[in-house]
């Protein structure tokens, strides 16, 4: 009887101590944090971006823009000028759609007939005549370019009307909202945000700064 008793009582506490392991796992498990793994902190440049200049680059400046921002069309010009004169082998431009239609109603058409003439690889021409006449954005300028750039017409016309690439256009907006875009034009420089109006000059010292770091 004296070792039943002892056996009952080690098969007691042997209870109390697997209750008390697994209510302190349950504790614990109820302060676990998981983490969104698609959370994104910098943009990515997929095959679905329109990229100007060398892959690789030292220099890799992505631009959230918007066709009807006039900030935009000055930065455009500025980062292309210095990508074919000062920059050629160090400098990689790529573009994002940030289209604001409450403030432009164009832009997301405009981003939509650019888009199909990158389908002809006629992306740069296209964005850089949009730039240049924004006053005027409107399905007669998309045609106008369009017949300028030699584009097949019919094929541009129906991707125009279907609005063929609004799912790419959408993608790169939704990627912005998720990096807390809230204004165009927005640039990521190796990774770096900066947000509004930067003339050319400082643009060229700022890239000239990365260039030779990575020499």
């Amino acid at each position: 009887m004296k070792y039943f008793w002892h056996f009952a009582i080690s098969i007691g506490v042997l209870a109390l101590i697997l209750f008390a392991f697994f209510g302190a796992s349950l504790s614990f498990g109820n302060h676990i944090t998981y983490t969104d793994q698609n959370t994104i902190t910098e943009p990515t440049v997929t095959f679905i971006d329109p990229i100007l200049g060398n892959s690789p680059a030292k220099a890799t400046i992505v631009v959230y823009g918007d066709y009807g921002c006039d900030t935009c069309a000055t930065l455009d010009a500025a980062l292309v000028g210095l990508l074919a004169e000062d920059y050629p082998n160090d400098l990689r431009i790529v573009w994002k759609d940030m289209p604001n239609t409450s403030q432009h109603p164009e832009a997301l058409n405009a981003a939509i007939a650019a888009r199909c003439a990158g389908t002809q690889g006629k992306f740069w021409e296209y964005n850089a005549l949009l730039m240049k006449n924004q006053a005027t954005l409107g399905a007669e300028l998309y045609s106008t370019i369009a017949t300028q750039l030699e584009l097949k017409s019919s094929s541009f016309a129906s991707c125009v009307s279907q609005q063929t690439p609004s799912a790419i256009v959408q993608q790169t907006y939704e990627e912005g909202l998720t990096l807390g875009v809230s204004a165009t034009p927005t640039i990521f420089i190796n990774g770096t945000r900066y947000t509004g109006a930067i003339d050319k000059g400082t643009l060229k010292t700022m890239i000239r700064q990365i260039v030779v770091s990575n020499t």
